[in-house]
């Protein structure tokens, strides 16, 4: 019997302290960085990029009272891509940043809940 049903991946992340005290142009090249690597996620590893959640909007300053402060979901061919994917932030390639100086990220993988996503999506 085989299971055809994909594999998804929600990412969950928090700023670090290193992150909310960077000047505003460290954050620039942060991000940046970050965006890119989201990128070679979806060029080098054939990940899908489904939705992503930013909380900012109930909070201000750093942020201390959940544990996660944004959320990604991803179709991805297999559990163990998401250690390949965090690998990009913890072993940059050379003159590139060391994202885990600013971000605390957790991967939680599993499959759709099929009979839901059924009735929800019309199929």
């Amino acid at each position: 019997m085989t299971n055809d049903k994909p594999w998804r991946a929600i990412v969950r992340g928090a700023f670090l302290v290193g992150w909310t005290e960077a000047a505003q142009d460290e954050k620039d090249r942060v991000f940046k960085e970050y965006l890119d690597i989201h990128q070679l996620w979806v060029s080098d590893l054939d990940v899908k990029f489904i939705a992503s959640l930013d909380d900012e909007l109930m909070m201000v300053g750093s942020p201390g009272g959940r544990m996660w402060n944004f959320y990604e979901v991803y179709e991805i061919p297999a559990p163990a891509t998401v250690k390949k994917m965090l690998d990009y932030l913890r072993y940059p390639a050379d003159g590139h940043l060391r994202l885990d100086k600013y971000f605390r990220l957790e991967v939680v993988v599993g499959h759709p809940i099929g009979s839901l996503e059924r009735i929800l999506s019309g199929d």
